[in-house]
């Protein structure tokens, strides 16, 4: 049996025994535990309804701690001027977006968003790059960065051809650079820069401090949060809500 699970039953069971019961000797802590193991093989319904319980606490508390985060982190989600933009760079509905450019999800999210950028003139969508998913990934994440720095106006049109490959190649990464009209050979020094060394870190220190732990997901202002991949009526309900 697992011990957390164990150790937060034994008080509570043993108070719920012991006070229909006679009274009798203090028990020693592993005489609680041995009773309550023997209670729980006689009643398992018991320890269905504690793992529901336990459950909910740890919601609870990850939706607390994701609200704090979100809260003290605002500035750095919404704000951030070195952020890539796509949309409306000066849109009123705002979505930070957290993505890998070989994340299959994210290709699929991509897509709604795409869809949803044409309909919406007022959406705003703020790219927070990351690279979890190996080094291609880190290197395709330092190239938007970059471009985001150098080229802002032609960020979209770099993510979108970074989003077209199956899986992005560290060596095709010039290729695809130039294919979309930039200077690769100026955007992949500054890929190689500290600075963007250092907002890959920002991105990824952001991504964890609001306890995600895959790509895509969606953060919006009002502290709702998507962590995946959701269809495109999917997210006009919610971009519904956003403008009530």
């Amino acid at each position: 049996m697992n011990p957390r699970l164990l150790n937060t039953l034994a008080p509570i069971l043993a108070l719920g025994l012991f006070s229909a019961a006679p009274a009798q000797a203090e028990m020693t802590p592993d005489q609680v535990k041995k009773l309550v193991r023997e209670t729980l093989l006689e009643q398992p319904e018991i320890l269905r309804e504690a793992i529901i319980k336990l459950e909910e606490k740890d919601q609870l508390a990850q939706q607390a701690e994701f609200s704090k985060q979100l809260k003290q982190q605002s500035a750095q989600l919404f704000a951030n001027k070195t952020d890539g933009i796509m949309g409306n760079p000066k849109g009123k509905i705002e979505i930070v977006y957290f993505t890998d450019y070989n994340c299959p999800y994210c290709h699929r999210m991509n897509q709604t968003l795409q869809t949803l950028i044409k309909e919406e003139s007022e959406l705003k969508i703020i790219v927070k790059d990351l690279g979890i998913l190996g080094p291609d990934s880190v290197q395709a994440a330092r190239l938007a960065l970059a471009t985001a720095q150098e080229a802002p106006r032609q960020y979209e049109e770099l993510h979108q051809a970074l989003m077209s490959q199956q899986r992005v190649k560290t060596a095709a990464l010039a290729s695809i650079t130039d294919k979309a009209g930039l200077d690769s050979k100026a955007l992949l020094k500054t890929a190689d820069s500290k600075q963007i060394s250092d907002k890959l870190s920002q991105n990824l220190s952001l991504f964890r401090s609001l306890g995600l732990n895959g790509t895509p997901a969606l953060v919006f202002p009002d502290g709702t949060l998507i962590p995946g991949a959701v269809d495109v009526d999917g997210l006009k309900d919610i971009l519904k809500k956003q403008k009530s």
